[in-house]
């Protein structure tokens, strides 16, 4: 009920003492001031040639404009708040539940605030803009398309796959940044040094898995559990190049049986297995028909990121066989100090101690990128290793690029580890 209160209070506070017109909104928001790394152990190559060293491709710099240092700056902030569902005639809607599609941009937002009101009481000088992206007048296509954003020195976007190319263009024809802070997808962008993907992407997720299985299992070989009869499973299954090195592997197309799986399990020492299965509900069941059939057999299961969300992963009593490693970019320490400073002043602006990940996540974006800006100018983008100022998350934004060195974009590559085992997690990186 906290939570739901806390959002009824936010939007009597974005909208109280607003007129009625098309930007309210607007005026209030204004602030004036590669490739997997596992590798079976296989013998391949020509011995006739094993002493020639490959010739390495030395990678072309990107060539920055010079950076402009500016008294004042400009940040311009997407997000889907859906204010017109939430507000009428400037009132709020909802005064109970709050619709869950909303949720994730009004905490991403309150989380941007949060940070502008502690930048503006240190002397950071910029100016903010939150747009609506819900809004048809307000999507960055209509906005590039009246020139509303040509001033812009930053753009921050908690948006979805769609509006991502517009942005992502925009900012790479005006040479200045665009932070995608909320989708794990690039969309398609390509040669685009100033796209910052810091949800990493999928590949880089299965990528991580691999080589940290192959660092820390150098003698087990693990059983895979895949299906491709879903597009998205199947996006992972590619991911992982599984028909590349798996030799011990199982698809779950057809449904898992006892018997399909037994041959592929050790009764006697810890079975790793790698579960490329981004469906949660479908994850779930496989975890939970391993612990039904084999309750005395031990298991380690690597899964997707989206299993941050598996519920049963909170409860004690799920699975206590199988311990279960999910990977994350983001680990938001409460106890921190940053941590208990964002946690008191959510408190006092919207009357809960219990902020989601989200407003974790707008915060520290906003703080960080803030920062880069004012101490770096309008080109930052080769001071990425200037992380210290970063609240939580120490960001490791690396450029991107395939295996002809052609360039794709800037990516976070920092992952940490979540090790769940019977309701309790630990983080291992």
């Amino acid at each position: 009920m906290k939570r739901k209160a806390c959002y009824y209070l936010l939007l009597i506070l974005l909208f109280a003492g607003q007129t009625a017109h098309a930007q309210f909104w607007k005026r209030w928001f204004h602030h004036k001031e590669h490739k997997s790394e596992y590798r079976p152990r296989t013998t391949t190559g020509n011995a006739k040639n094993k002493n020639v060293q490959p010739q390495v491709k030395k990678k072309t710099e990107i060539e920055y404009p010079q950076t402009v240092i500016k008294r004042r700056y400009r940040i311009d902030v997407f997000a889907q708040l859906y204010l017109d569902e939430l507000v009428k005639d400037d009132k709020p809607v909802y005064k109970g539940k709050v619709p869950d599609k909303a949720i994730p941009g009004l905490d991403f937002y309150e989380g941007i605030k949060l940070a502008t009101d502690t930048l503006n009481l240190t002397g950071h000088a910029f100016d903010l803009y939150v747009h609506d992206v819900t809004d048809p007048l307000h999507t960055p296509e209509a906005l590039i398309a009246t020139h509303e954003l040509d001033t812009s020195n930053l753009i921050i976007g908690a948006v979805t796959n769609k509006h991502i190319p517009a942005l992502a263009n925009f900012a790479k024809s005006k040479k200045i940044n665009f932070v995608s802070a909320y989708s794990p997808s690039d969309a398609g962008v390509r040669d685009n040094p100033y796209f910052i993907l810091i949800q990493p992407s999928l590949q880089s997720h299965c990528d991580w898995i691999l080589s940290s299985i192959n660092k820390k299992y150098k003698n087990k070989t693990p059983v895979v559990l895949y299906r491709t009869s879903v597009s998205q499973d199947s996006n992972a299954y590619n991911c992982m190049k599984i028909s590349e090195w798996a030799t011990k592997k199982l698809s779950l197309n057809n449904a898992l049986t006892k018997g399909k799986i037994k041959p592929l399990l050790d009764s006697v020492n810890t079975n790793l297995v790698i579960l490329p299965i981004l469906d949660v509900n479908y994850a779930e069941t496989t975890l939970k028909q391993l612990y039904e059939w084999f309750p005395g057999y031990a298991f380690e299961v690597y899964g997707m990121p989206s299993w941050k969300s598996m519920d049963a992963l909170r409860k004690p009593d799920a699975f206590p066989n199988i311990t279960v490693f999910v990977t994350s970019p983001f680990y938001f320490d409460y106890s921190t100090g940053p941590g208990q400073t964002l946690i008191a002043s959510y408190k006092k602006e919207a009357g809960s101690s219990h902020p989601g990940d989200m407003v974790f996540r707008g915060y520290e974006t906003m703080y960080w990128y803030a920062y880069l800006l004012e101490k770096y100018g309008t080109i930052f983008n080769k001071n990425f290793s200037d992380n210290a100022a970063a609240p939580f998350t120490k960001f490791d934004i690396k450029v991107k690029r395939d295996k002809d060195d052609n360039l794709y974009y800037q990516e976070n590559k920092h992952i940490y580890l979540y090790k769940y085992q019977s309701s309790s997690y630990m983080i291992e990186q």
